[in-house]
Formats: C-alpha cells, structure tokens, sequence
C-alpha cells in the first residue's frame, strides 16, 4: 500500500484555521476565568491539553500505518486527509484508505476505558456510573462520509452506489459495546485491517487511481463558494 500526501497550501489553510479557533478558545477560558494570572493559568493547561490530545491521536495513526502495509500495492492511503464542505470549511479524516473494496474513512479514537453506544449516543464508564459524552464518535464519521460524498461524488461517474465507508477504530480502549451505530465501530487495529482484507471489491484499479488522485489535488480553490444571496428591490415611494 503506498502513502499519498495533499498539497502543502491545503494543510497550511487548515493549520491556520485550527490555531486561530484554539487562540480563540483560550482566550474565552482565560475571559472564563476572570482574566490575569488565573486566567493565563487556567488558558496555558487548556492549551497544554489540545497538544497532549494531537499526540496521542498522532501515535494511534502511526500505529496503524504499519500495520496497513499488509495490503496490496495497488492501495492508497492518506494520513489526516483534508476534504472541503459546503460550509467553507475543511473536514479532516484521520487516515483515508483507497483501494479495490471501496473509500475507507477512518475515525481513530486513542480514548482509553469503557465505552457504550446506542444510536450514535455515546457513554463513558466512570467508575460505577455511565456518564453520556457530548462528542459522538460515529456522528462524525457520519458527517465526514457525508461530506466526502458530497465533494467525490459530483467527479465521477459510474462508479458503484454503495463504494463510501466510514468505519471509527478504538485502538485502546478496555471495553467498547455498541447497538444501532450509523458507522461499524472497531474494537482494534486487527479487526480494521480484517474488514479491509474481507469486503468485496466493488472498485476497480482505474476507479482506485481516480479517487486518489482527486483527493491528492485537491486544493483551497475546491472548496465551495457561497451562494450569492439575492440583492433586494428597492421601490420608489411612487411605486409600492
């Protein structure tokens, strides 16, 4: 499986868009905390937490990466690949995988302990409670296949229906149970690379070279434009 890259000008537009909304976080904790040395305190740990949290997710995804290499040539992967929405924004995918079994948006969870799901509402084991989460893991993978269709789809034609999946993998979590999830949820490396290793192929090696490429070139200039909302009328008096 070989490891693709996007342009250098898209992660830069994404980066600046992640540091300017954790400025912008930090600054409402520091306001949250009346400002002055508690503030910068109470601003510099959230901070310190953001950082913390990027690593772990990053180690997760090298960890993976090693353990795709099984898959055959012909197979493509992207690590945090950038896709445009309809709002002007970027959505990021933790590792898009291409190959002859379809587009794989992977969702990679690094969360350590027990979690349980019904309909994309998630709970966290604390202690001897369940405490429900506020960030659903299988909604937004569901948002990123929806984007990605809705960005991918418009460029290609006939491919299959069905060829868009968007599975969320806990690496290291103790416990994971789930019931009437929108995406499959993952308990493992192992358990993803088996799924990728037993779907059916659907895309062939042109279709494969098709998406990649797409994802691999796209750049700011895809993202799209708002609509221009309608000017009003204006009347003269007279006329109304």
């Amino acid at each position: 499986m070989r490891i693709l890259k996007q342009s250098p000008s898209l992660q830069q537009a994404f980066q600046a868009k992640i540091q300017e909304k954790i400025y912008d976080n930090r600054q409402e904790v520091k306001q949250d905390l009346g400002g002055g040395f508690f503030g910068e305190i109470g601003a510099g740990f959230f901070q310190f937490k953001q950082f913390r949290n990027q690593i772990k997710g990053n180690l997760g995804e090298t960890f993976l990466s090693l353990l795709l290499m099984s898959l055959p040539d012909n197979w493509v992967m992207f690590k945090n690949a950038l896709i445009p929405t309809k709002s002007r924004n970027l959505t990021e995918i933790d590792l898009l995988i291409i190959g002859n079994a379809g587009a794989f948006l992977v969702e990679v969870k690094t969360w350590k302990g027990s979690f349980s799901a019904n309909q994309d509402k998630w709970k966290r084991r604390e202690g001897g409670k369940w405490v429900p989460l506020e960030n659903s893991p299988t909604s937004q993978s569901m948002y990123h296949k929806k984007m990605f269709e809705n960005w991918i789809i418009p460029q290609v034609s006939d491919f299959p229906e069905n060829f868009i999946f968007a599975p969320v993998v806990f690496p290291v979590a103790k416990w994971i149970g789930t019931t009437n999830c929108s995406v499959p949820v993952l308990q493992g490396f192992q358990e993803l690379t088996q799924m990728l290793q037993q779907y059916p192929k659907c895309l062939t090696n042109e279709q494969v070279l098709i998406i990649s490429k797409l994802v691999e070139n796209c750049d700011i200039s895809d993202i799209p434009k708002p609509s221009a909302k309608p000017k009003p009328i204006l009347r003269k008096p007279s006329e109304q």
